[in-house]
């Protein structure tokens, strides 16, 4: 019978994928319906992925150039490192610029 249900798969028979969603992940999907989450999450839109999306961009960093969980971590690192001594340099121009006088 497997030729009528299946006569386009040759080689093995039907298959079903059932996916169970965790407790956690369900109690989060809740949370995230209130009015309060959303708000949150918008705030945190700007403040967290705003460094995220400079890597990608600057960096080039979508992908790592090196394998394994300690490499990537120090490649992670160094981008890291790298935009927050940028901001912290823009910081401190933006501050000389203001307490001297034009």
């Amino acid at each position: 019978m497997k030729s009528q249900c299946c006569p386009g798969n040759r080689v093995m028979g039907r298959s079903v994928h059932r996916s169970e969603e965790l407790a956690e992940v369900a109690e989060f999907r809740q949370k995230m319906q209130s009015e309060r989450a959303r708000e949150i999450y918008k705030t945190r839109a700007q403040v967290a992925e705003t460094p995220n999306l400079w890597i990608k961009a600057k960096f080039g960093l979508r992908q790592f150039s090196v394998r394994g969980l300690v490499k990537v971590g120090m490649e992670a690192l160094w981008a890291c490192l790298t935009y927050n001594i940028r901001v912290w340099m823009r910081l401190c121009w933006r501050k000389a610029a203001v307490v001297q006088p034009a």
